[in-house]
């Protein structure tokens, strides 16, 4: 007879040798109830109290397993942005600020108090069409992205607030960058600049450092004697330390910048004895005074690299000094100049050149030999 534990029992299977008769397995077989639906398995043992031991471990493994679903039915996709901001927040993610605005503005008002299991594909694609009538492509991938994290984070949650990811399509996009500032240009630029989006500007043309690395500088890190400024971890976007050299105009304008600065700022870029966090306004002016239209700080970055690439730097070096993570960073900018190009011509031609001599030189030689023969 089975002996029934609640909700299980052990018992032995039946089954019919090959004379016919019914036997019973020595091995002794478990059954138990997960979410009202019953479990049979082997307990891969022939003792009865180990298998009886075995049985009451899942029963209690199973009674704590909780059915989530009526309570994800529940759950809104404004918890999950919650979720999101807070994940940002504790990881100090230098971008949270550009989070936490893109989803009070676009995704909060669009997505907020839908339920989650009511966000699939439709409504994705809904939110896509409204945005493309007054963003690019690339900003609302960007918005796709955070959403999607925090879908992410609501499906590893515990307990779950997702049960089942929606696919997420981003928009095709073309995001190679163009346009180089020629040193004709930096020059007039940087010299109808106020005095601290001047020494912005000659930092970030010369190295390529990212516009929040260069706001973090801190008059300590700077060593004029050594050459360098050192950009501790937590100041760069990827976390790890680096260090900028100092070279070119560098030096003078550093010098002169840290002879103007007030010593209750520590910051190398301030203003009025503050710490100047955007000179954007003061940028566009100079770019308009020089005619250069839809020039942005940040394509100071290509500049630096390509500038780089024709000193003869290797692509590791450059990125060194750069702060990129990727050789993908090489085809998203494109770093090959006009004056590049034509050099890589140039060596094109004669390598087509010296094999058009060989063959030239094969043929010559079998006609003689033709001749001869």
């Amino acid at each position: 007879m089975r002996r029934m534990i609640p909700s299980g029992a052990v018992y032995q299977r039946k089954y019919r040798d090959r004379q016919g008769s019914i036997r019973k397995t020595a091995t002794w077989f478990l059954k138990y109830y997960v979410q009202g639906k019953p479990v049979r398995v082997s307990s891969g043992t022939e003792d009865r109290e180990e298998a009886v031991r075995m049985l009451r471990q899942r029963i209690a493994k199973a009674s704590r397993y909780v059915d989530y679903s009526e309570q994800i039915e529940r759950v809104l996709v404004d918890q999950l942005l919650d979720l999101l901001i807070e994940d940002y927040r504790f990881n100090k993610r230098s971008s949270t600020y550009d989070l936490e605005l893109r989803v009070d503005k676009h995704l909060r008002p669009f997505f907020g108090q839908k339920k989650v299991g009511d966000v699939m594909t439709t409504a994705i694609k809904n939110y896509t069409a409204t945005r493309l009538k007054k963003a690019e492509p690339a900003t609302i991938n960007k918005e796709l992205a955070y959403l999607r994290r925090a879908f992410r984070l609501g499906y590893q949650h515990e307990p779950p607030l997702v049960e089942k990811m929606p696919h997420f399509r981003m928009l095709p996009i073309d995001n190679a960058r163009s346009g180089l500032l020629t040193h004709d240009q930096y020059r007039i630029i940087r010299d109808s600049l106020p005095s601290y989006a001047r020494i912005a500007l000659v930092i970030a043309y010369h190295t390529g450092a990212r516009k929040g690395e260069i706001q973090k500088i801190r008059l300590e890190t700077i060593d004029l004697k050594a050459g360098r400024i050192d950009l501790p971890a937590k100041t760069t976007k990827n976390k790890a330390a680096r260090y900028l050299p100092i070279y070119g105009d560098m030096r003078a304008e550093l010098s002169m910048a840290i002879s103007f600065a007030q010593s209750k700022c520590p910051f190398l870029i301030q203003r009025d004895g503050h710490p100047a966090l955007d000179w954007e306004k003061s940028w566009k002016t100079a770019c308009e005074r020089a005619e250069i239209d839809d020039a942005l700080f940040h394509g100071l970055r290509r500049t630096a690299l390509t500038n780089m690439i024709e000193a003869g730097f290797s692509e590791k070096e450059a990125m060194e000094i750069s702060g990129h993570k990727t050789r993908s960073v090489f085809d998203r900018y494109h770093i090959v100049s006009e004056r590049r190009l034509k050099c890589l011509a140039e060596r094109l031609e004669t390598h087509m050149q010296t094999k058009e001599r060989e063959v030239s030189g094969t043929d010559k030689g079998h006609r003689q030999n033709a001749k001869i023969q």
